[in-house]
């Protein structure tokens, strides 16, 4: 137990925040993907770049380890403070964050729909 301690002292707390968000935030959205897939295609794609955005977006808040929290946390701070400024620089991060997603996924859905399937000759022989 002493040494799992010493260890541990050893690894900037820094270091232990971002891994426990990052890790966390991927089985977050691997379970989601789970839940989204079942959805058609475009639901299901709007819906998980939604949450990839509330995961993932970073807040602008002060603080040593502020670039790691998402920014629905300071979108929720500055809905309890009534912080107008805080709450429009969240929200717009995140909408643009969805923004960026959306247009990825527009240029994957024509890229996936005007792929060329590559058909096989199926008379001729393996050699």
């Amino acid at each position: 137990m002493n040494g799992y301690v010493a260890v541990m002292d050893s690894i900037p707390e820094d270091l232990i925040a971002i891994l426990v968000y990052v890790i966390g935030s991927i089985i977050a959205l691997l379970c989601w993907y789970g839940v989204t897939k079942r959805i058609p295609k475009p639901v299901g794609g709007l819906l998980w770049i939604i949450m990839f955005a509330i995961l993932l977006t970073p807040t602008v808040s002060e603080g040593p380890n502020s670039s790691v929290a998402p920014a629905i946390f300071g979108l929720l701070f500055g809905i309890l403070t009534k912080d107008q400024p805080l709450i429009w620089i969240n929200a717009s991060l995140i909408l643009f964050v969805v923004g960026v997603g959306a247009l990825l996924g527009y240029c994957w859905s024509n890229y996936r729909a005007n792929k060329p399937e590559i058909v096989l000759n199926k008379k001729s022989s393996p050699l």
